[in-house]
């Protein structure tokens, strides 16, 4: 079983202490967004002012605060101009907080999603994420659906024109079916008759990616301002872009995915067993498994629904 080893770190820390009652995922991203404040305000002391206004975003699941044991960092910078942008201060800025983060539990992006190479003067972002948009190629479509994740930290300048222009992608017909593609490109782990399978399974590449897919897609086809997985699919009920009936077994099959994997991450952690995405079925009793099948058969539904609407098959 393919995984990564997650040493003792704050995140951990916070993980064993959430209050089950209240979605844990933003319990973790508060306390990342505390460190990430305290690791920007500190290299402002050391290093003095910024050499113009800037923003420090993330992205991700951090952005939507659905973090979690073995969540990676994604994370960029907005400047007031270009100039900025490509100062070994804004360099030294993003190194500092990509090893103080690494040192509180999150790991580098794989995909290169950092600060470190994505430093950008406001109207560089726009021209970036309006290509996005206006020009989907399968490559634009990836960068969209991370940056479709965007919420400002800290940093006061306004980001809100580049996040306009993302925005935008509510009209785009060729950006709606790339992100249409990419959802329905995870296929839920049914068997005949709608059964679950026997054995391990993975939540992310079954059931958690698909519906942050989904809720993006839907979300910004409702014109939502959400960044959140949850709130994007309730606004999309709302705008009645998703039946209601979908969107609540969707919302419910969410929490109960990313609950069922940070119980097993932290068990991982305790067995000194390699942290995965992945659980193994008959752990659970009957009604747990009702529940996760569900959940992706709501996924599947979902699914079949997204590739009538935005002709997926073709």
């Amino acid at each position: 079983m393919s995984g990564q080893a997650v040493p003792a770190s704050e995140l951990v820390d916070v993980a064993r202490t959430v209050d089950w009652q209240r979605p844990a995922g933003a319990q973790l991203a508060a306390a990342a967004d505390d460190r990430t404040r305290a690791l920007i305000d500190g290299f402002v002391h050391e290093a003095g002012p910024p050499p113009a206004d800037f923003a420090w975003v993330t992205l991700g699941s951090h952005a939507r605060r659905e973090l979690h044991c073995a969540s990676d960092q994604d994370h960029a910078l907005f400047w007031a101009n270009g100039a900025a942008a490509s100062t070994s201060y804004a360099a030294d800025l993003a190194d500092t907080v990509i090893s103080g983060l690494t040192r509180f539990g999150m790991r580098p992006c794989d995909g290169g999603y950092m600060a470190d190479r994505w430093s950008h003067s406001l109207r560089q972002w726009r021209e970036i994420l309006r290509a996005r948009v206006e020009a989907p190629t399968p490559d634009a479509v990836v960068d969209a659906d991370v940056f479709l994740d965007l919420r400002p930290l800290t940093g006061g300048l306004d980001v809100s024109p580049a996040a306009a222009e993302l925005a935008a992608g509510s009209h785009s017909p060729r950006l709606l079916h790339g992100l249409a593609t990419a959802a329905n490109s995870f296929p839920a782990p049914l068997h005949a008759f709608g059964r679950l399978p026997k054995g391990t399974i993975n939540l992310k590449r079954t059931g958690l990616a698909p519906i942050v897919l989904l809720a993006r897609l839907y979300g910004l086809r409702a014109a939502s301002t959400a960044v959140g997985t949850d709130r994007r699919l309730a606004d999309a009920a709302d705008s009645r872009v998703l039946g209601e009936d979908l969107v609540g077994r969707l919302r419910r099959g969410y929490s109960l995915l990313t609950r069922l994997r940070l119980e097993n991450q932290l068990r991982q952690i305790d067995a000194r067993e390699y942290v995965t995405d992945s659980v193994v079925v008959e752990d659970y009793d009957a009604s747990t498994q009702d529940e996760m099948r569900d959940a992706f058969r709501a996924i599947k539904s979902v699914q079949s629904v997204t590739s009538v609407a935005f002709r997926t098959d073709l």
